[in-house]
């Protein structure tokens, strides 16, 4: 939809006013209202800074003579310093119009310093079984997929046949012998001649996350892997879309999250990929004990997690590694978009089917040649409504604003430039989405094409210019952010949020090695330029250039 500029912006980008049919710019009691004239005699009027300051200097007085002839350029030309700042003014926003209009999906992605190597952290994602015979053939089996009995190992000459086992942590191999007796073979090498299983006659490999909660205690009861970070994941048994495009709910936390999260798998029936966090030793208590429960085993077996020990030894486990998380569980994810939300959040029962019907064909067919950014407003709702029911549609949204139960969080700088609370307040809206320009230190969510958006900045723990550095990423590489009309999420409001290693105010306060406004944002200067905080992607149709009246002098001086 093509929206014009305002009259106070387009003040700001030409630095003239149009003073026709403006009874204050000339009047015919003006004394000098016949004096500035061209040789076709029609009227021309100065800038309206330049104006008042040329009445004052050159107001007719009795033993005065009759002021010449005078353009609006020779005007100018009497105060170079105005003169020079609206040319200055002229160039920047000549420049933005540049930049905004420049083929941005051609910028090229720069890698961060000091990222983990995710490929190889995650190079296994399901736990499988490694069978060696006496012969050294062997066989890789992963759990579930099928009961190995006499006639198949005899088939892949395992049977009675055995020398070694290898079993990955997260899985199990329950094995029968010649005698009928039958063993557990845990994660680990096992030889079969000194264990007695070298005369399997029948195998069956299992797999859940009550096992690899119960063999991650085992472990960490170990004094030996107190110091050793280990990461495990855990392949979700979620079959795959038939579609060439689906989107995958991303998210991190700790245990204590893990009841609380179920309120978000019974909302969103498509793919989810997780992080848990386990901060202390005693964590995997908790895990194991969430995992002992039947229905909870079923209700998560779907999802792909990765779990994360760290090293138990080391301090600094408690400053919570939030992004480094984040891009685990978006490695471990396979659709071809995703969807980052915290955990505290919760989608409408409407969002995933909106998602795969509506956003992703948008992004996909309609901005098939662009990057772009599917944001999707938060929302929250008052301690005092905490037991009401969640909204579930953008009608029950909007009512509970304009009765100030539900708001907008972090109105600020945070999630202010989505511009959803207005919408919100202003007639149903009929378009699908809307478009914004990137703002400074925003922090929205968002749906992205997974295989060509950068993953977060691992270095930022705790919260705190997490969020602020990827949708930095995001503008530099040129992405469009288009914010969704029918889609949003929620989360009920609560006085006091516990996070490891202390609460969300401590958190908050923590010191922290690695800051945006200082090391992050000069290597994105040094990477992509001293303009990585100007709207690269903002097309001239966007809200931001009316709605959020941007100040084009203060975006170059990188406001």
């Amino acid at each position: 939809m093509s929206r014009r500029l305002s009259t106070s912006r387009a003040t700001i980008a030409t630095g003239i006013h149009n003073n026709f049919n403006d009874p204050v710019a000339i009047t015919p009691s003006s004394p000098y209202t016949d004096a500035i004239h061209d040789n076709d005699e029609k009227p021309k009027h100065p800038f309206p800074s330049t104006r008042r300051h040329f009445y004052n200097r050159n107001k007719t007085t009795h033993s005065q003579q009759p002021i010449q002839q005078q353009s609006s350029a020779t005007l100018l030309l009497r105060n170079p310093k105005r003169s020079g700042l609206a040319v200055f003014i002229i160039i920047v926003v000549l420049f933005l119009i540049a930049l905004t209009q420049s083929p941005t999906n051609k910028i090229k992605y720069a890698p961060l310093r000091d990222q983990p190597p995710y490929d190889t952290l995650l190079s296994k994602r399901q736990c499988t079984a490694t069978l060696c015979n006496t012969q050294g053939k062997c066989a890789t089996w992963r759990p579930h997929h099928e009961h190995h009995d006499p006639k198949q190992l005899k088939k892949e000459e395992m049977y009675r046949n055995l020398a070694t086992i290898q079993v990955d942590l997260g899985c199990e191999l329950l094995l029968k012998a010649s005698d009928g007796t039958w063993m557990t073979i845990t994660h680990g090498e096992t030889n079969c001649a000194e264990h007695g299983c070298q005369d399997a006659i029948e195998v069956d490999l299992q797999g859940d996350l009550y096992i690899l909660a119960s063999q991650l205690k085992q472990l960490i009861a170990d004094p030996g892997y107190m110091d050793r970070e280990i990461t495990v994941a855990h392949t979700g048994t979620q079959a795959s879309s038939e579609l060439p495009y689906d989107v995958t709910l991303v998210s991190q936390f700790s245990v204590n999250r893990l009841d609380v999260f179920t309120q978000v798998l019974d909302a969103w029936p498509g793919p989810v990929s997780v992080a848990i966090y386990l901060t202390e030793p005693n964590d995997v208590n908790q895990l194991k004990s969430f995992f002992a429960i039947p229905a909870n085993v079923i209700q998560y077996s779907r999802v792909h997690i990765v779990v994360v020990k760290p090293d138990y030894t080391n301090p600094d486990r408690l400053k919570y590694p939030i992004n480094h998380l984040r891009n685990l569980a978006i490695t471990a994810s396979t659709t071809s978009h995703i969807f980052v939300m915290d955990a505290d959040f919760t989608p409408p029962t409407h969002f995933y089917e909106h998602a795969q019907s509506k956003l992703l064909p948008a992004l996909v067919e309609q901005h098939y040649n662009r990057r772009v950014a599917m944001v999707v407003p938060c929302y929250a709702i008052l301690e005092s409504h905490k037991d009401d029911p969640l909204p579930q549609n953008t009608a029950e949204l909007h009512s509970l604003v304009k009765e100030g139960i539900a708001y907008i969080t972090d109105p600020g700088t945070g999630h202010g430039p989505t511009l959803a609370l207005p919408m919100a307040l202003d007639s149903p809206a009929l378009s699908l989405y809307y478009e914004v320009c990137y703002e400074s230190q925003w922090e929205p969510y968002y749906i992205v094409p997974r295989e060509t958006t950068p993953l977060y900045d691992a270095r930022f723990r705790n919260q705190g210019g997490d969020k602020q550095s990827h949708a930095l990423q995001l503008n530099a590489l040129g992405f469009q952010f288009l914010v969704s009309n029918h889609a949003f999420i929620l989360h009920k409001d609560h006085s006091k949020m516990q996070w490891p290693g202390g609460g969300f105010s401590k958190s908050q306060k923590a010191k922290t090695p690695w800051s945006y406004f200082e090391e992050f944002m000069r290597e994105m200067e040094q990477l992509y330029g001293s303009n990585v905080r100007w709207p690269r992607g903002c097309s001239a149709n966007a809200i931001g250039w009316q709605a959020q009246l941007r100040n084009p002098l203060g975006m170059a001086l990188g406001a």
